[in-house]
Formats: C-alpha cells, structure tokens, sequence
C-alpha cells in the first residue's frame, strides 16, 4: 500500500461500510499510512486499472513475533474472483521474511469464507474459539439481513508460521475440556494438565493489568502472575470494568504454569472463549469472556464444519451457565 493507494483504501472502505467501519483510522489516509510506516501494520491493496482500490487486507503487530489479521475488503463487483486469496498470500510471505512466527484473527460468522481460510489455507490454521457479542454492531456490506442483532460475535483463528515448541498446557478442569475440543483437529505438540499443584507456593498477590475501550464498551484484563488471591484479584478488576461500562470483558491467563490450574472462573462469571498457542512469549493464552447479557442469537451465523458447530455450542452453552453461577 503507497500513500495514494492509501487513499483509495478510505473510499474503498466508504463504499463498501459508510462512516461505520468500526477501525476509524482507515478513514483518515495520512495517519494510516504513517502507521504502516512506523511498522504498527503492514497493508496489501487490489487494484483495478491504474488507481482503483478494490481490495485491502492487513495484518496488525502484535509484538514481534505475531501478526493479527484484519480489515479484510473485497470490493462487491470483485469478490469470488481470488482477490482477497492473492492479498493474503503476498501478506503471508512479507511476514515470514519480517520473522513473524504465528497469526491470528477474528473471522466473522455471518459468512464461512473467512472461516475457511484459517482452517484450509493457513497451516496448521484452526478457530481457537469465538467472543461472544464482544463489538458493537455494524452492518456488514451484502450481508445487512444476517448480520447477529444487537452486539456481534467474532470466531477467534490462530496458525503459525513456524514450527511450534511442544510444551504443558495448564488449565482448570471446566476449561480444559474446551481447550482439548479447539485442539482436536490440529497436530500441535500440546498436553493438557488439569491437576493442581501440590502444597501450591503463590505470590501473595496476583498481577494483572486493565484496560477500557469507551467505544467498544469492553475491557480486557490482563494477568501476569497468579497469586493466592486471583479470585479476589479479578472479581475487583472484573467490577470496575463493568463500573465503567464494559458490556463484554476479556481476561488473558498464562497457562505454563502448574498454577494456572487453579484459575477456575466460573463462578465469577467467566467463560471460555478462546485459546492462543505462544501469544505471550513461549506462554499460551487462555481467553476467557465476561458478558453483561450471554443470551447469543445464533440464527444469522454460518459455521464452516461440524466441528466449528460443536466448539460454538460448547462456548454458548458456557457462557450461560457461568452467567447463571455469577448471579447467584
């Protein structure tokens, strides 16, 4: 993408969402080709005749080593015709020569297309799981009468450019067996532990992070190390999020450690929502989801395979419980 096609990516955008376009920084041309500049992203444009934007894809750094996919646009006139496929394989190459090690994204569930291409076309590729109405709505060019009413879902997709490092994953028990369903159909080198640490040895105090998007009203809570009071930890960080207007949380759990097998949430309101091999050093992440509502309205997704169908029943069907837990 050069600064001119940058332009065109603005009026591509306009096209295809209007004002809507949830990443407001696209809309603005110079600041968002300063940011390619500056290395926060890299862009690759479809362009029709001599300076005709038909299509843009993106991957966001999220660190060294890892790369998000997103702002996937497909001009309607050209979709179907391997426009996006193209993008995405030019992308993938100016990554491995950039060192990136893993991807990750967030494909929608209105449509499979951008399912299938985490699962068939990158390697080893899988959905890792789905947050639950965690975006405000916005209605999605062609697909207006089956975009999810209200706030919206997004599947969750990781694969790795590398080889992996085979290692333990801890995991609480009413998390593990989703952990073992998003890993089923991938040969990575996991094994999942559930057994507590005997005579466990804490900090006193759990470390965490959070932040508060206004716009999106959602939260994410990051834990660092598990201490002995994690569960007073993050109820406290759990309520002032929700305090300040978070109708979806995020918390982000290392699971390298025997003592991540004691980060049972359930009861807190917390369910699984996805799994990211390596997203944090050599750490796995476990996402799980807070909801202020967890009644989903499946009627308008499109799943890929029978698999997807069973991890998004697993999810669904705790998000509920763990809201029925939480309001007791």
């Amino acid at each position: 993408m050069t600064a001119d096609d940058a332009v065109g990516v603005a009026e591509l955008v306009r096209r295809c969402y209007g004002d809507t376009y949830i990443h407001e920084q696209i809309y603005d041309p110079e600041r968002f080709f300063a940011d390619q500049e500056a290395g926060l992203h890299i862009s690759e444009v479809a362009v029709a005749g001599k300076s005709d934007v038909v299509g843009h894809w993106a991957y966001v750094f999220r660190g060294a080593a890892v790369a998000e996919s997103g702002m996937t646009i497909t001009d309607e006139r050209y979709r179907g015709h391997g426009v996006a496929s193209q993008m995405e394989a030019n992308l993938h190459g100016r990554l491995v020569q950039r060192g990136v090690k893993w991807v990750m994204g967030e494909p929608v569930l209105v449509h499979t297309a951008t399912q299938e291409i985490a699962v068939t076309r990158w390697k080893q590729g899988a959905i890792t799981g789905i947050r639950l109405k965690s975006i405000p709505h916005i209605d999605l060019e062609g697909f207006e009468a089956r975009t999810e009413a209200g706030r919206i879902s997004l599947a969750v997709a990781f694969g790795p450019l590398a080889p992996m490092r085979g290692h333990d994953v801890w995991l609480s028990p009413e998390y593990a067996e989703l952990v073992a369903l998003v890993i089923e159909p991938t040969d990575w080198p996991r094994t999942i532990r559930t057994e507590p640490p005997q005579d466990p040895v804490l900090p006193e105090a759990t470390v965490l992070g959070s932040t508060f998007n206004d716009a999106m009203a959602s939260a994410e809570i990051e834990v660092e190390t598990i201490g002995a009071d994690l569960h007073t930890a993050v109820v406290a960080a759990r309520d002032e999020a929700q305090a300040a207007g978070a109708r979806f949380i995020e918390l982000r759990i290392p699971t390298n450690e025997p003592a991540s097998a004691l980060a049972g949430l359930l009861d807190q309101g917390f369910s699984f929502a996805a799994f990211l091999p390596e997203m944090r050093g050599h750490a796995d992440l476990l996402l799980l989801q807070w909801l202020d509502n967890p009644q989903v309205d499946r009627s308008t997704w499109q799943l890929l395979n029978p698999h997807i169908e069973s991890l998004a029943d697993a999810i669904v069907a705790q998000a509920e419980l763990a809201s029925e837990r939480n309001s007791r």
